[in-house]
């Protein structure tokens, strides 16, 4: 497949491999086979708790739904898709984020890829990030679809959201490997309480000390073929084996990780399972849980 889009880093193997791709999968038989012989996992809800010391008194917390990876194309099943959309709607956030990654091999996806997302509800806001598949399919194309659906496209920018939340900015950053991440533009006059969009760990990279209260972000897929327990065999960037799934303290900074939903070169996910994030921003930090007692000592019969 040619480059259509203005990612960088796009070389001639993997011109020729995804041309190869888009011919050998055509139909998207191989997503259809995985979830018809049941080795493709359900979407899974995955929650987390952020305190905020910035936090306005009295303030309930924001509810941020997060997907990333959709990857609309012949390796991710439709129903996957229809699957993530129902999870979206069942978490009812208050702002939805989408984190890159929308296509994969054509940028055409997307379109049923935004049919599906329509109805889920984010009344203060919809707003994502390409990822370096979109930058690479035609970042043009994937842009005009998603900003068609109600999401605004941040590339180097931040928006602040509605009352009562004024006081929250959405940064989002454009994708550190193949894009061109601009981290002064990303943060400039956002205010006091900054959640960060990026699409992959690496943004860490650019960021340096860059202040945020919490960063979203996928394409490690979690390893995508991984071993039992998570740990990823073959990872995608730098930081993509540390920074995996889950949440993490980075220097007093939380970061949150997607496994993503749908898939690349192969359909098959191995002990990777597709999952959406909720996010619940704002008020202090919950109280330790109280140990557990001890249990008695056997009384030997």
């Amino acid at each position: 497949m040619p480059l259509a889009g203005r990612g960088r880093n796009f070389s001639r193997a993997r011109e020729v491999a995804e041309w190869v791709l888009v011919r050998a999968y055509r139909g998207g038989w191989p997503a259809r086979l995985v979830r018809r012989v049941g080795l493709q996992p359900s979407v899974a809800t995955v929650e987390h708790h952020v305190p905020c010391a910035a936090w306005p008194r009295g303030l309930r917390p924001l509810r941020i739904a997060f997907a990333s990876d959709l990857h609309a194309g012949p390796t991710t099943d439709p129903s996957l898709l229809d699957e993530a959309a129902r999870a979206l709607r069942a978490v009812a956030g208050d702002v939805l984020l989408l984190g890159g990654d929308h296509v994969f091999l054509e940028a055409g996806g997307i379109h049923d890829l935004m049919r599906r997302l329509a109805d889920v509800p984010a009344p203060l806001g919809r707003f994502a990030v390409l990822g370096n598949h979109d930058l690479w399919a035609d970042d043009v194309e994937v842009r005009r679809a998603l900003e068609g659906a109600g999401f605004r496209v941040l590339v180097n920018e931040n928006v602040a959201l509605p009352p009562p939340f004024e006081h929250v900015s959405i940064c989002g950053m454009d994708d550190p490997w193949v894009g061109t991440p601009d981290v002064r533009a990303t943060f400039d006059g956002a205010r006091e309480v900054r959640v960060l969009l990026m699409h992959a760990p690496e943004g860490l990279m650019v960021l340096g000390d860059e202040a945020f209260d919490v960063a979203v972000c996928g394409h490690t897929h979690g390893g995508h073929i991984a071993l039992p327990g998570g740990t990823p065999i073959v990872t995608a960037g730098p930081l993509c084996r540390r920074y995996s799934r889950g949440e993490f303290d980075v220097r007093g900074r939380t970061m949150i990780v997607s496994k993503g939903i749908g898939a690349t070169e192969s359909p098959l996910r191995l002990f990777a399972d597709p999952d959406v994030r909720m996010v619940v921003l704002g008020g202090p930090p919950r109280p330790p849980r109280p140990p557990r007692p001890p249990r008695p000592p056997r009384v030997a019969q």
